[in-house]
């Protein structure tokens, strides 16, 4: 399941401390854009919208798409929580993945209506329930902004206010692009630094659930199949975006063609891949072998045994767990799948020829051979991160403990930073990203005190045991208790839990936040000092001096062999491109698309239990299903994390599947793209609409998308 939380997802995005633990390579600073892929092979590739591979598509697939042709996917893609969605009508209609909604699902569930495990279908318009915190958002504009960035950077002064100046100059430009177009402005880095970008986004806060499958037939195999093929999943979900209390009007949407997808077609994904890291120096990548995801796979472990004990406690709080167990399960298959891959010795070589053939190709360009110093500016950023690795990750990862601990430290970190110029605040705190943190604190959530509590705990004995309980920090944070008893005290004492008291907190620009002696606001004190020092550290040790070598390589690399090259993923829409197509897996033919005939096969060959039972509409509906129709299928389109819900198009724009997954082969996709076994998994269009009609008699859902699709 590829895919972040909406929690990882926008935390990051609007957050203010940035970080989330199933993504701990981010949180230590490393900046994995550099230029240094070899070239393109077929089928490689997330690209701008601005930047799309014409000539390799007009090569490799024999069509060339036209500007109309990508303007209109690209206003008919859609972000959602760090995943991706499509319109698939004019009215705001929204298709993107159940394990995309589940979070919001789970939100809007009561006792007596689980809608995860078992669904939801709104009979009538007036039925469709408001999803709270739920944000999509549609790329509007793309504008190039690199000289008014780097400009902002004056000659002659350290790296660290360099990079001071060009985040001030980011915050100014999104702040602008608020006030005169009403738009959500983002600036993005590109190549490192190399290319810095502004997207411009409309964004859609009122989000309502239409329809879900029951969770067994969304996540059908669960986690035996999970990064595996062939599947039988029939993981979708429809929202809707509205305005002003109405649907929104969309002109720009997806026409779904109810006859899906045939062997070796060209198709193309649109989608939000959240990073890769193929452009890392050999460095970064041996530090990520060797540290940060180790690290991130032992925390994971952790965590996943803790929430795992919980969910055994009772019924009640295994519902309450199973989200995070879909979550945990799912990054730490990715993470241990791109740490085997950081551990083969050929991929690692591979990396090596690359960086060495374009330093030996630098070394021979007399007018180039400025930009040989890069990879030691890295390599000293990488030392110093080698050096300080407990203090930049055991100490900096306690306020991702639990969602509320962040909250906390978000809270507190308003209130300081809305009274400062706006080029003077932290990232994450600006004017263009205070509407979407506001949301973000003061949307319900369902937090469970019991779980918090054990996962706070054991987040400070890590803490503890690895940083040393004699240590300054971890002495003031435990106040003198043990890890359990001062989560007990935090967790149970805290009235955070009360969306009115975080609400109440957060008017007046925060005004009460500095008066507030909640115990979780005190801790979040404790915490914000030490983690203001461990970023201004990792700025002045690790961005500001990576930041010109990036730049460096990058151009290097451009006056080498031109802009033809595609940035690593940032997390913004992308276009993708392949073929349908099977593969070999050992000795064995793995066809291109399955059927309902093999989903039954398969639940019957297990006797229908464990990871592989039916829904309860599979098993009572089945004589109504024609089993023969397809029900998913692989394509050579290249994807990573965060482009579950992405559209699968064909030459004429219209949808014909929808991205749940890539193959266990793909994972290692984010440091070396292999083409061979590696596949998007999608759902195909024919199996949305059989299972609408004749599972889940969503007959209101199926006439809007014929209608739409007329």
């Amino acid at each position: 399941m590829e895919g972040k939380t909406q929690s990882a997802g926008e935390k990051g995005a609007v957050g203010g401390h940035g970080r989330s633990w199933p993504f701990l390579v981010a949180a230590l600073g490393v900046l994995c854009n550099l230029a240094l892929s070899p070239a393109t092979r077929a089928a490689e590739g997330m690209w701008t919208y601005d930047h799309p591979p014409l000539p390799l598509l007009q090569k490799e697939l024999g069509f060339t798409p036209t500007q109309a042709w990508l303007d209109h996917l690209r206003l008919a893609s859609v972000g959602i929580g760090g995943a991706s969605a499509s319109f698939v009508s004019p009215d705001g209609l929204i298709l993107t993945n159940h394990h995309v909604a589940r979070i919001y699902l789970q939100q809007i569930s009561t006792p007596g209506h689980n809608y995860v495990r078992d669904g939801f279908y709104a009979k009538r318009r007036s039925q469709e329930l408001r999803l709270p915190g739920a944000v999509a958002r549609v790329l509007m504009s793309i504008e190039d902004v690199t000289p008014l960035v780097q400009a902002a950077a004056k000659s002659g002064v350290t790296p660290a206010l360099a990079q001071k100046a060009r985040e001030a100059a980011i915050a100014g430009l999104e702040r602008q692009c608020r006030e005169k177009t009403g738009l959500r402005g983002e600036v993005v880095a590109l190549f490192g630094g190399a290319r810095y970008v502004l997207y411009r986004y409309k964004e859609y806060t009122d989000l309502r659930a239409v329809m879900a499958p029951e969770e067994k037939a969304a996540y059908f195999g669960r986690d035996s199949d999970n990064f595996g093929y062939p599947r039988y999943d029939l993981d979708f979900a429809f929202l809707r975006a509205y305005q002003n209390g109405r649907p929104a009007r969309t002109p720009d949407y997806l026409r779904i063609a109810a006859a899906g997808v045939r062997e070796g077609m060209p198709v193309f994904v649109s989608g939000n891949p959240a990073r890769t890291h193929r452009l890392a120096t050999l460095a970064q990548l041996t530090y990520f072998r060797d540290l940060s995801y180790p690290a991130a796979a032992e925390d994971l472990a952790g965590l996943d045994q803790i929430v795992t004990a919980y969910s055994k406690t009772g019924p009640r709080q295994a519902e309450e767990a199973q989200s995070a167990l879909f979550y945990l399960h799912n990054r730490l298959k990715v993470i241990r799948g791109e740490l085997q891959g950081l551990e083969d010795p050929e991929l690692m070589a591979e990396k090596a020829r690359a960086e060495n053939a374009l330093r030996e190709a630098i070394a021979k360009r007399p007018d180039l051979t400025r930009y040989e110093k890069a990879w030691q500016q890295v390599a000293r950023a990488v030392q110093w991160q080698r050096a300080h690795f407990d203090q930049i990750t055991y100490e900096g990862r306690v306020p991702d403990a639990i969602g509320l601990t962040g909250t906390a430290l978000d809270i507190l970190r308003y209130a300081e930073e809305v009274r400062r110029p706006d080029s003077d605040r932290l990232p994450g705190y600006h004017e263009s990203q205070i509407p979407g943190l506001l949301r973000n604190l003061e949307a319900p959530s369902s937090y469970s005190r019991t779980l918090d509590e054990a996962l706070l705990a054991h987040a400070l004995t890590v803490l503890r045991d690895r940083v040393g309980a004699a240590d300054p920090y971890v002495k003031a944070l435990l106040s003198g208790e043990s890890p359990k008893r001062r989560a007990r005290e935090l967790v149970r004492g805290t009235r955070l839990y009360d969306e009115a008291f975080r609400v109440s907190l957060l008017r007046n620009d925060g005004a009460a936040v500095r008066t507030c002696e909640d115990p979780l606001l005190a801790f979040a004190r404790l915490l914000d000092p030490a983690l203001r020092n461990i970023d201004a550290a990792l700025g002045d040790n690790v961005e500001a001096v990576v930041q010109p070598a990036l730049d460096d390589i990058a151009r290097a690399q451009f006056a080498l062999g031109g802009d033809a090259l595609y940035p690593d993923a940032t997390g913004t829409l992308r276009l993708a491109f392949g073929r349908v197509e099977g593969y070999s897996s050992d000795t064995t033919e793995v066809p291109f698309q399955t059927t309902f005939y093999g989903l039954y096969d398969r639940a019957y060959s297990f006797d229908d239990e464990g990871d592989f039972q039916l829904s309860e509409t599979e098993q009572a509906r089945r004589g109504q299903l024609a089993l023969k129709t397809p029900l998913d299928f692989v394509c050579t389109a290249d994807i990573t994390g965060g482009n579950s819900g992405s559209p699968v198009v064909d030459e004429e724009g219209k949808l014909v599947g929808l991205v749940f997954d890539g193959n266990a082969p793909n994972i290692p996709n984010s440091f070396l793209h292999e083409q061979g076994s590696a596949r998007c998994v999608a759902v195909d269009a024919p199996a949305i609409f059989e299972a609408l009609t004749r599972l889940y008699d969503a007959r209101r859902v199926v006439q809007e998308l014929r209608q739409a699709s007329e």
